[in-house]
Parts: C-alpha cells; sequence; structure tokens
C-alpha cells in the first residue's frame, strides 16, 4: 500500500513537472518591430476629376461587345479562352489551389500503412544471443500508423490559411492578366482601325498630289506657269508614298500584335479589316464612386490577399515558439523471421503523446518573426502603393476624356468648316470664278482635318478603354467581397 501511494506521488509529480515544462517551454519573442495597417481606399483623397465623374452605366461583364464588331469578339474569344499569358495565370492558379489542399491535410489525422520483409545477417558478438547470432534472418513487419498533430498553438492552421490567400491572390492575379488583356486587344483594335482610316486619308492625299501635278504640268506646257510651279507641285509626292508605306507597316504591325495577344501566329490577322464605326462608338462611363470600385481591382485585391497571407505567417511564426504536441499510435506485426510473423506471438501494437519544446534555438525564431514582421509590413505599404496609383490611374483616364472629348468637339467643327470651305471653292470653280488650285487647297485642308478627327476619335475611344482597365473592367476574384 505504501508503495503504490509513493508510485502515484512519483507518477503526480512527473505529471506537474512536465506540465509545467510545457507551459513554461515557450521562447522569448524578443524586440519585434511593430505591424503596419493597411489604409482603407476610402482614405485616400480621391481628387477632383474622380469627384466630378458623372453617373453612368456600369461595366458590362464583356464590355467589348459595345462595339458591336464580330471580328473583334472572335479575337477576344479566342484569347480569352488559349492566349498563352493566361494559361500562365491559371496554371499558377491550380498550383497554389493544390499547395493549399496540401497544407490543409496537415491539419487532419494521418494514417500509413507499412510493410517489408529485410533479410540481415546477425552478428555475432553483439546483442543477440545464441542460436540466432551470427545467422541469416528476415526482419518482417506489417504496420498501420496513425499520427494527428493537436496544432495547440494554431501553427498548421495559420499555414494554411496563409496558402488559401496565396490561392486567393492567384486568382485575383489572373483575373488581372484578364483585364489587361482584353484592353489591349481592344486598345490594339482601335489603334488597327485609326490606321487604316490614315492609310486611306494618305491614298487620298497622294491622289490629289498626283493630280495636282499632272495639272501643272499641263499649264507649263501651255506656258501658262514656270517650271518652277511643276517642280513645286511634284515635291509632296515621294512624301505622300512615303506616308502610305508608313500606314501599310504600321496596319501590318498591329495585325501581328493583335494575333500574338490572341496567342495565334502572324497569320491569324492577315485578312483583318478593322471598320471605322469603332472609332466613334459610344462608350458608357463607369458608375459614380469609383474609388470603391479602386478597392475591388484585381491587382488591388491580390495586394490585400498578400497582406492576409503574411498576417498569417506571423500567427504560423508565433505558434513556433509554444509547445507542439503530436497523438502517435500503431498497430501491427513484427518478426524475426517471415515463417512466425503471422502467430500470434507477433503483434504489437502502442499508442501515446509526442511532445515538442523549443528551448534554445540560437535567436532563429526571433529571427523569424522578425523577417515575417517585415515582410507583412511590406505587403501593407505594396497594397498602399497599388492604391494610389490605381487612383491615379482612373484619375489620369477622367482628366484625358474630359480633354480629349473637348478637342474632339474642336476637330469635327473645323472639320465641317473645312468641308464648307471645299464645297464653295468647288461651286466658285464649276462657275469659272477661281481656279483649280484654290480646290486642291481646299481639299488639302480637308484631308488634314479628317486626319485629325480621326485621331481624336481614336483616343477619345482608347481613354475610355484605360478607363475601364483603371476601374479593374467588370471582372471580380473568386472571394472578393463589394
Amino acid at each position: 500500500m505504501i508503495k503504490t501511494t509513493l508510485k502515484a506521488r512519483r507518477r503526480s509529480a512527473l505529471l506537474a513537472a512536465l506540465s509545467g515544462w510545457a507551459l513554461g517551454g515557450c521562447a522569448p519573442f524578443g524586440q519585434q518591430p511593430p505591424m503596419a495597417a493597411m489604409t482603407p481606399v476610402e482614405r485616400f483623397e480621391a481628387g477632383a476629376a474622380i469627384d466630378a465623374a458623372q453617373r453612368g452605366e456600369s461595366i458590362a461583364p464583356r464590355w467589348w461587345r459595345v462595339f458591336g464588331d464580330a471580328q473583334l469578339d472572335r479575337i477576344m474569344d479566342d484569347a480569352l479562352a488559349q492566349a498563352p499569358s493566361l494559361r500562365i495565370q491559371r496554371e499558377r492558379v491550380e498550383q497554389a489551389l493544390a499547395e493549399a489542399d496540401v497544407e490543409r491535410a496537415a491539419t487532419l489525422p494521418m494514417v500509413d500503412a507499412k510493410a517489408g520483409a529485410v533479410p540481415q545477417r546477425l552478428p555475432r558478438s553483439y546483442r543477440t544471443p545464441p542460436p540466432a547470432a551470427g545467422h541469416w534472418q528476415v526482419d518482417a513487419q506489417a504496420l498501420l500508423a496513425a499520427s494527428f498533430d493537436l496544432d495547440l498553438a494554431g501553427r498548421l492552421r495559420a499555414t494554411s490559411r496563409a496558402a488559401r490567400a496565396r490561392a486567393d491572390q492567384r486568382q485575383a492575379l489572373e483575373s488581372a492578366a484578364t483585364v489587361s488583356l482584353a484592353a489591349a486587344i481592344v486598345e490594339t483594335y482601335l489603334q488597327l482601325a485609326l490606321e487604316q482610316q490614315l492609310l486611306a486619308i494618305a491614298q487620298d492625299t497622294l491622289a490629289q498630289h498626283e493630280h495636282l501635278l499632272r495639272l501643272t504640268t499641263a499649264r507649263v506646257d501651255a506656258g501658262i506657269d514656270m517650271q518652277a510651279a511643276a517642280l513645286r507641285a511634284g515635291e509632296p509626292v515621294p512624301l505622300a508614298r512615303a506616308g502610305i508605306a508608313r500606314h501599310e507597316a504600321a496596319v501590318a504591325q498591329l495585325r501581328h500584335r493583335l494575333a500574338a495577344l490572341a496567342g495565334r501566329g502572324p497569320g491569324y490577322t492577315d485578312a483583318l479589316i478593322a471598320p471605322a464605326a469603332v472609332l466613334t462608338t459610344r462608350m458608357a462611363l463607369p458608375p459614380v464612386l469609383p474609388a470603391s470600385l479602386v478597392g475591388r481591382r484585381p491587382d488591388v485585391l491580390a495586394a490585400r490577399y498578400d497582406v492576409q497571407a503574411q498576417s498569417a505567417g506571423i500567427d504560423a511564426a508565433r505558434a513556433a515558439f509554444y509547445p507542439d504536441i503530436d497523438l502517435l499510435a500503431f498497430a501491427g506485426v513484427q518478426s524475426l523471421g517471415f515463417r512466425a510473423l503471422l502467430h500470434g506471438g507477433s503483434g504489437t501494437l502502442g499508442a501515446g503523446p509526442a511532445l515538442t519544446l523549443p528551448i534554445f534555438e540560437g535567436g532563429r525564431l526571433q529571427a523569424a518573426l522578425r523577417a515575417q514582421t517585415a515582410a507583412y509590413n511590406a505587403a501593407v505599404a505594396a497594397y498602399d502603393d497599388t492604391v494610389v496609383g490605381a487612383l491615379a490611374e482612373v484619375s489620369d483616364a477622367l482628366t484625358q476624356i474630359d480633354a480629349l472629348a473637348r478637342e474632339r468637339d474642336s476637330q469635327r467643327q473645323a472639320l465641317e468648316r473645312a468641308q464648307q470651305t471645299y464645297d464653295v471653292e468647288t461651286r466658285r470653280y464649276a462657275k469659272g470664278m477661281t481656279g483649280y488650285l484654290d480646290v486642291l487647297l481646299a481639299q488639302s485642308r480637308l484631308l488634314e482635318d479628317r486626319s485629325s478627327v480621326a485621331q481624336a476619335d481614336a483616343s477619345f475611344a482608347i481613354e475610355h478603354v484605360r478607363l475601364i482597365a483603371a476601374l479593374g473592367g467588370a471582372a471580380t476574384p473568386v472571394g472578393a467581397q463589394p
């Protein structure tokens, strides 16, 4: 009875010692830097351009269909389906999701099966007694082992949260790549339409100069003009031909760029003709309160998910300072000699906890926590920088749209006056009241104004596309909150 009581006291003392060891086993955190805080989007000064934005329609998921262009729709569908840049992002998303599943699996119980039969010669002069000493035996076993990390400090759960946040970040980056690709395709398509229209104007200009040269040459031959007049009339012809060559090269290059954006070879767009009507298509402004829309931009969300991942990393680094307990169990059969493996006496089993205590790590844990905190603070700064850049892009686009709208109106007014002048000079020439040179000069001015209006229309449409991209398009990544 006295022996039993003594054993019980010793057992209680041992358990108390182990408990105190576990509770006091965490290493000290040491001196750590303070954690930064993200600045809400609404806290940034939006600026006059954003505050003055008028309410309009919301951005449609396939906003480029406002152009009503079947060619553009086909290119966009092909690009979204098979562009290499998007396929890369999608595979990275799959990789991140798989890595998140790996980390989540670490929080669940694990069961493994192991079986083996390894022949070995037992030493004659070691622990093995006769008659087995010095002979060959088979070390056979078939075991089923289970383990479960209690994760008392939450390290595994924090690591799982970090992996899930990184997967969300990858999905947001995929959405950002989709928005950028769609905007690049539409912008390139508009530039192609502009270059094709400028090419047509350049061809008309060449025809005009050649006609003027023929007219002047005829006047020189008739003795009406001097030879110098013919030389002056011929000077613009080579320049006009060079302008045509320049626009033809630009058209080809833009076709090639469209094909590359769609993930296709250069021949994919060889016969592509972008209609000039797309340059004058009305694109609705995004709704008011663009600052809140900026907070849903895919790249802003990606930066926010990075902050969440780094925050979970801090939790995991802190949890490493605390004790960790694994529950282990195994059952099966073991024997020396394969024949004895299935006998009743070969059974074995065991179960119990395994305790890990960080006592002296040479400052490794403190340094890891300090590094993780620095990574978190850098992620917060990167988030703020992304928001600032996004707001600047939106403000720039809105300012440009306002300026280009006024410039386009002025260019159209100039084109109307040039058209009126050309009509007047044409009627005067028909009545014999003026020379044909005045008609050609009016026509030259008309062609220049046509070019200016086409460029103004293209710039206005392209700036709308850039505004849509600056607001993140219509894409909202998985996990995004309104």
